[in-house]
C-alpha cells in the first residue's frame, strides 16, 4: 500500500537536510504503523518543518512568554474550547499570557504529565499554525513540496497529521487532476474556530468546509483528550463529505497527540484495511 504521511507540528530535524529527514520520517511511520497490525506499506513522509522556521532562527523556543500577540490568540482560542477558569480580575498588563499559563497548569494537572513538555508542545503548536497560515512564501513553500511528493509518490492514502491536516486540506483542494482514494486525518485541528477554521483556503462557505476534491474518501480519527483535535467531533459537524469520523484512543498524557500512538491504533489499521479492499 503506497502511502503518503504530512507531518504535525514539533518535527524539526535541525541537523538533516530535508530529503534525509523525509527517509528517517517515513521509516518511523512504516515501522509504527507494522506495529499497529498495517504491514508492508510503501510509506514516504512530505517533510516540511523546516519551511516553517523563522529566516536565520533554528531553535525551538518553548515558552509562553515568547508568543506573539497572534500566536497567543491562537492558543486562546483552543482553550477556550476547554473548561477553565476565566481571567482573573485586575490583571491589565500581560493579562493573556496570565490566563493561558493558568490555563496550562489546569491542563497538565488534568493530564499528568510534565508541565515543561505540555508547554513546550502548546507553544509549538501555537508558532506553527501561525507561520503556516499567516499569508506569505512559508505556506506556498509548504504546499509546493506536498504537491511535489503527491505527484511523486501517487498514494493510494493521504495519512494526515496534527497540522499536515490542514496542509493536506488544502493541498489537496489544489491538486489539479490528482485523485487518492482516501485521506485520512488524524488529531486533526482543522475545526478549530478562528485559529484555524476560518482561515483555510478555500474558505468555508456558510460555515462549512467540504471534503477536497482530489480526496475520494475522508476518514477522520482523533483522541477525545487530544487538546488539538478541537471541538470534538468538529471535522463531521464542520465539514462536508466526512465519511467516517472515530475516536480512538491513545495514551492519555502528554503523548496523547503524537502521531506514533495514533499510527498504531486498531480503528487506523481497520481504515487502512477497509481503504484497501475498496481501492
Amino acid at each position: 500500500m503506497k502511502i503518503l504521511g504530512i507531518h504535525g507540528i514539533g518535527n524539526l530535524r535541525v541537523d538533516e537536510d530535508p530529503g534525509t529527514a523525509a527517509g528517517h520520517m517515513s521509516a518511523l511511520w512504516e515501522k509504527h504503523l507494522a506495529a499497529g497490525g498495517t504491514p508492508d506499506t510503501d510509506v514516504r513522509v512530505a517533510y516540511y518543518a523546516d519551511l516553517l522556521q523563522d529566516s536565520g532562527h533554528q531553535g525551538e523556543d518553548g515558552r509562553l512568554e515568547e508568543l506573539s500577540d497572534s500566536e497567543e490568540a491562537i492558543l486562546a482560542d483552543m482553550f477556550a474550547l476547554l473548561e477553565s477558569p476565566a481571567a482573573p480580575a485586575g490583571v491589565a498588563q500581560g493579562w493573556l499570557t496570565y490566563l493561558l499559563r493558568s490555563q496550562l497548569q489546569d491542563i497538565v494537572a488534568s493530564k499528568a504529565c510534565s508541565p515543561g513538555l505540555m508547554e513546550w508542545f502548546v507553544v509549538r503548536f501555537a508558532k506553527e499554525v501561525h507561520r503556516y497560515l499567516e499569508p506569505g512564501p512559508a505556506r506556498q513553500s509548504v504546499q509546493k513540496r506536498v504537491r511535489e511528493a503527491l505527484i511523486t509518490h501517487q498514494p493510494q492514502v493521504v495519512i494526515a497529521h496534527s497540522l499536515g491536516s490542514v496542509v493536506a486540506y488544502e493541498a489537496l483542494h489544489d491538486a489539479g487532476d490528482l485523485e487518492v482514494p482516501l485521506l485520512i486525518t488524524l488529531g486533526s485541528p482543522l475545526a478549530l474556530p478562528k485559529a484555524v477554521f476560518h482561515r483555510l483556503t478555500p474558505r468555508p462557505e456558510r460555515g462549512r468546509g467540504r471534503r477536497p476534491k482530489a480526496a475520494l474518501r475522508w476518514a477522520n480519527l482523533a483522541d477525545p483528550g487530544d487538546l488539538v483535535a478541537l471541538p470534538v467531533r468538529g471535522i463531521s459537524a464542520l465539514f462536508d463529505g466526512v465519511e467516517t469520523d472515530r475516536h480512538c484512543s491513545v495514551h492519555q498524557t502528554y503523548r496523547f497527540h503524537h502521531v506514533e500512538q495514533y499510527l498504531k491504533t486498531p480503528e487506523l489499521a481497520a481504515l487502512l484495511a477497509d481503504g484497501t479492499q475498496q481501492a
